[in-house]
């Protein structure tokens, strides 16, 4: 089924850092633009693994962290109102005869496209979901699996579930902003927790319940009120008045299909030329997901090749177009 009839000028796939700059300098550009995200937030690998995480590396920002990095990027994209587009994994890029692209997604959802940038990183990250029979139904509401929107938790009641160093930083993050913090681990060990880490633990005020799982969320009226958990050791149960769930089991990796979207690939990525162009003419990449020699894996050079990739889409689509825009001349006349 159709999305919609539209025909954008640029469809970029990937909502990571890199792919919401190309959505920036697109709208920049004046090109009617469209962004499809795998998953349910934007952020990539930022908001799945270091939201609560300082980053040194960008360019006139000192620092800053993670969560408020993609906050910022979102709201730096959306000054050109680009299309937004979640839940939808593409699983095919079909060049058509009039020379535009249909995208297809996993859903049966299609996607039409003058040009297409690809922001896709090596693939997507998709974190093991908590096993408990109605998990799913409070996902996106009261239970997380990223630590993006932590100003939400702010003096609440929340119950982390890992068994993974992930869920220590997460709980000591949280523990001076939440009004409690329990920790609840089926081992009785942590994964890749360091001895620092267990000093910092054992000197927090976190509630840490090692050899438990949880068995059922119980709510009411569709709001998330417990927890009941088992002790693994005992067999015994107990009841928690819960606020919001936090899990961290792990992620399951999901490579992007870019040999059955026909692109030429070097170790695992895109082989793209100087101006971020793929083997397939009128598709571009930027990020993560390309290859060309000395390649540097940094946010800071998504930023450059997703200017490049959207330049060069904008020349594809106009050969008269200009090589390049400017924000002190865009912006001149709307400050």
């Amino acid at each position: 089924m159709a999305r919609d009839n539209e025909l954008y000028d640029v469809t970029i796939v990937g909502g990571g850092p890199t792919g919401l700059f190309a959505a920036f300098y697109s709208g920049m550009r004046q090109l009617k633009t469209k962004v499809i995200e795998a998953g349910r937030h934007l952020g990539g690998k930022v908001a799945q693994f270091y939201p609560e995480k300082y980053i040194y590396d960008i360019g006139g920002i000192p620092r800053i962290s993670g969560q408020d990095l993609v906050w910022q990027m979102k709201e730096q994209a959306d000054l050109h109102s680009p299309e937004m587009v979640y839940n939808q994994y593409v699983t095919s890029i079909e060049k058509q005869a009039d020379g535009n692209f249909k995208l297809t997604a996993d859903s049966g959802e299609t996607h039409l496209s003058r040009t297409v940038i690809l922001a896709t990183g090596f693939g997507i990250y998709e974190p093991v979901r908590l096993p408990v029979e109605n998990a799913s139904k409070h996902e996106g509401g009261q239970l997380h699996y990223t630590l993006l929107n932590k100003e939400k938790l702010s003096r609440k009641t929340v119950m982390i579930v890992s068994k993974n160093r992930v869920g220590i930083d997460w709980a000591l993050a949280l523990e001076d902003q939440a009004e409690k913090v329990i920790l609840v681990n089926e081992s009785d060990t942590f994964q890749h927790m360091g001895s620092d880490d267990e000093v910092r633990l054992e000197k927090s005020s976190v509630d840490v319940k090692l050899f438990h799982e949880v068995r059922e969320l119980i709510d009411q009226d569709g709001s998330l009120q417990q927890a009941r958990l088992m002790n693994r050791e005992s067999g015994d149960e107990e009841l928690l008045a819960i606020d919001e769930v936090l899990v961290y089991q792990g992620i399951e990796f999901k490579a992007a299909p870019f040999k059955q979207w026909e692109l030429a690939v070097e170790k695992s990525k895109i082989t793209v030329d100087p101006g971020m162009a793929a083997s397939v003419e009128g598709i571009f990449a930027a990020g993560d997901a390309v290859h060309y020699p000395r390649k540097s894996m940094l946010i800071a050079s998504g930023y450059t090749e997703a200017s490049t990739a959207v330049n060069s889409a904008a020349l594809y689509l106009n050969p008269k177009a200009s090589a390049q825009v400017y924000s002190t001349v865009e912006y001149k006349y709307k400050e």
